[in-house]
């Protein structure tokens, strides 16, 4: 009997000891840090939230930052720093290049404070990634061991902030590993679906200069009709937003005819200009409310509901 009760001690201990743990590990995996070198920024998410972007320095390119998926191996505070190829040791302090946190990723390789802020968003270091030092700190308090980083050399930057405002930069081959063709931009905005709404001029001209500088050129925003999430999403261009027709009649549980030779959206026997953006067949929102019935409900920044009904 004692032996059994034993066990069940045992037993109740592990179970309550293992679900903390398993915990732990679910809020460390939902975060992940994503570096761009040539945009010299460090992201970090929550899931698949960018919940901060910071600033970063980066290696030169004769000591260039290595790419590729790491994680956090080791996290100090006030590290000492030994000067590569000599022999003595800086303690900690404002004479220590490392500043006061370290997130090693690589033997000899971290992301770190540093005490030469001024030099944050340039290429200057050894192959780490300096953070100015209020950020380093900040970012040491919100990761753990086995963070994952994942560091990428993408020239093409499609930024979407909160209010769904979509800007595109083209940053300098810091380290000569990649042209970037009017292809590889079309392909980036594809991914985003938003091929076709930029001009080739535009795309021709922001590769040329190359200045990182990002360019705003649409909104996106979110859709549901009906109470259904569509998977593609609204575009807005100048004064005219694109709503993606056939997700629409999905959601509507209804269909149209589409002349490609004319660009015309046929619905009982009435006509409307669509256009072909990439492979998705838009019309304007006043157009598709035509089409299908559909009542504005609600409209905000990033976010726009339709409904065939009065809420």
């Amino acid at each position: 009997m004692f032996c059994f009760l034993k066990k069940l001690v045992f037993l109740f201990v592990l179970l309550f000891t293992v679900i903390p743990v398993a915990a732990a590990e679910t809020e460390m995996n939902a975060h992940q840090i994503v570096i761009n070198l040539p945009s010299r920024t460090l992201q970090l998410y929550s899931g698949t939230t960018i919940s901060k972007e910071y600033s970063v320095a980066i290696g030169k390119s004769g000591t260039p930052t290595p790419v590729g998926n790491f994680y956090i191996i080791n996290k100090e505070r006030n590290p000492v720093w030994i000067p590569p190829g000599r022999d003595y040791v800086v303690a900690s302090g404002p004479d220590n290049p490392l500043g006061y946190r370290w997130m090693e990723f690589l033997p000899l390789y971290g992301i770190h404070g540093t005490n030469a802020p001024w030099t944050i968003g340039m290429a200057v270091s050894n192959g780490c990634v300096r953070m100015r030092e209020e950020d380093a700190e900040e970012l040491f308090e919100n990761v753990r061991y086995g963070t994952p980083i994942k560091i990428t050399y993408d020239r093409i930057k499609i930024d979407i902030d909160s209010k769904g405002q979509t800007s595109m930069g083209i940053y300098p081959d810091i380290y000569g590993y990649k042209t970037i063709t009017l292809a590889d931009v079309n392909d980036k905005l594809a991914e985003y679906g938003c091929r076709g709404f930029v001009g080739e001029e535009f795309i021709l001209s922001i590769i040329k200069e190359a200045n990182g500088k990002q360019v705003s050129f649409a909104r996106l925003q979110d859709i549901k009709v009906n109470d259904t999430p569509l998977s593609q999403r609204a575009i807005s261009v100048g004064n005219k937003t694109y709503i993606p027709t056939w997700a629409v009649a999905t959601a509507c549980k209804s269909n149209f005819i589409w002349d490609d030779k004319s660009q015309l959206i046929w619905k009982d026997n009435v006509s409307f200009h669509g256009e072909v953006k990439g492979d998705i067949i838009y019309s304007s929102l006043e157009d598709i409310q035509k089409l299908f019935s559909l009542q504005q409900v609600v409209e905000q920044d990033n976010y726009l509901e339709l409904n065939t009904y009065q809420r």
